[in-house]
């Protein structure tokens, strides 16, 4: 009798839990199509984040999926194995709220909200792809564990070597990409062909030529950053060419709009997941502008330019290789200097005054990387600020307060 009244108030626990879900994206999708930049060509993307699961992302791909935490792992060489390489959603509060209690206290919220949506519908997958990118990610399958969560045994490890600079580095690193592909083949019970890996960079070079259109419309101011990020957000639901398509037929109809007046920033530091979009919200609200980002969930979704000189499937897994490691700008590297060359180089050419970094609690590279950021970047005449949050709006109206003061700066220095 007890373990019945146990199971049903969990049942009806976890029923609570996916209707905040719901609600959660439902809202941010509804003041979405109220605002004045609305344009009908967004529907096809609030369309795709209108169910964010694997399932979904398996439906409109045709294809299985396999499970990501990150963007480290070649999405071309997953693709041209058959798969659909899909970066799981971790921006819900609700589901964050459903996650074990036995994790430790200030554990990622992104891996919070992604435990939490597992055990609340898990879909059995074709398995996980984990870098070791970061400490959590490395725990991510006890953590799957302690929150009682049944998901495919499957997982595939990538061992990511933390100096870019030197070459046994990138020789491990290709070792792990051949290891990889090997695991791909087993899985999809065929070999990947030169064709056919050839065909899936063309699909994901498509994308990222999508993206780079986007990335301008919004320097030009044609694009509000709340837009991109949504747009950006929605890759993963669809097949990539798909995605590209979809982009293509939103960029005749962005036409300039009328900007905030109080600075342009560049935005860096922790993934901004849907639909936990409360800090680029509360940018807009205190009248700042982020004309350029550095976020793996957002601009950074895709690595640097794939140089394939050698047209052998060596030389194209070899090329994918040296482009996901030497082009990532994570802060989980050692040797790291290009990040703040990265943020220089965008600044000649969107023009922004100041950098905002977002730090999730929890996130322990990127909270160590803004001290080794903030003074480099104040010398050279941008304001600094480093905003800790959560998935929580508790802290809002302090955070809001924040940049409206931090806004003042950039006026002042005008």
């Amino acid at each position: 009798m007890k373990h019945a009244q146990s199971a049903n108030r969990e049942e009806l626990f976890h029923r609570k839990a996916e209707r905040k879900m719901a609600a959660e994206s439902a809202q941010l999708l509804a003041a979405l199509r109220n605002r004045e930049d609305y344009r009908s060509e967004f529907d096809a993307f609030l369309e795709l984040l209108s169910d964010t699961s694997d399932a979904a992302a398996a439906r409109r791909s045709g294809r299985p999926v396999l499970k990501l935490l990150c963007v480290q792992a070649p999405l071309e060489l997953i693709h041209a194995a058959g798969f659909h390489p899909f970066r799981v959603f971790g921006g819900s509060l609700a589901a964050a709220a459903l996650a074990a209690g036995n994790l430790p206290a200030l554990t990622c919220p992104l891996l919070r909200a992604v435990l939490g949506e597992l055990r609340l519908k898990a879909s059995p997958a074709a398995g996980w792809i984990l870098p070791t990118t970061c400490d959590w990610v490395v725990k991510f399958p006890e953590m799957l564990r302690l929150s009682g969560v049944e998901d495919s045994p499957q997982i595939e490890w990538l061992e990511l070597p933390r100096l870019k600079s030197r070459p046994d580095s990138r020789e491990r690193w290709l070792t792990e990409i051949w290891r990889l592909k090997e695991f791909l083949e087993k899985l999809a019970g065929r070999k990947i062909g030169r064709k056919t890996l050839l065909e899936s960079i063309g699909r994901y070079a498509r994308a990222a030529a999508a993206r780079q259109k986007l990335r301008e419309a919004r320097i030009e101011g044609r694009l509000s950053p709340l837009w991109f990020m949504l747009v950006m957000s929605a890759f993963f639901l669809d097949e990539a060419g798909g995605w590209a398509a979809r982009v293509e037929r939103l960029l005749p109809a962005l036409t300039r709009r009328r900007e905030n007046s109080g600075g342009r920033i560049f935005l860096a530091g922790s993934p901004i997941v849907f639909p936990n979009f409360k800090l680029p919200l509360l940018l807009e609200e205190a009248g700042l502008t982020a004309v350029a980002d550095d976020l793996c969930s957002s601009e950074r979704l895709f690595p640097g330019t794939l140089t394939t000189g050698d047209g052998s499937v060596f030389g194209l897994v070899s090329a994918l290789a040296g482009s996901y490691h030497q082009g990532c700008l994570c802060p989980v590297f050692a040797d790291n200097e290009r990040r703040i060359n990265n943020i220089l180089n965008q600044r000649r050419e969107a023009a922004f005054q100041g950098v905002v970094l977002g730090v999730l609690k929890g996130c322990h590279p990127y909270d160590l990387e803004s001290y080794s950021l903030e003074e480099p970047l104040k010398a050279q005449g941008l304001k600094f600020i480093r905003l800790e949050t959560d998935y929580t709006q508790e802290d809002r109206q302090n955070l809001l307060t924040r940049l409206e003061a931090y806004r003042e700066t950039i006026r002042n220095a005008e």
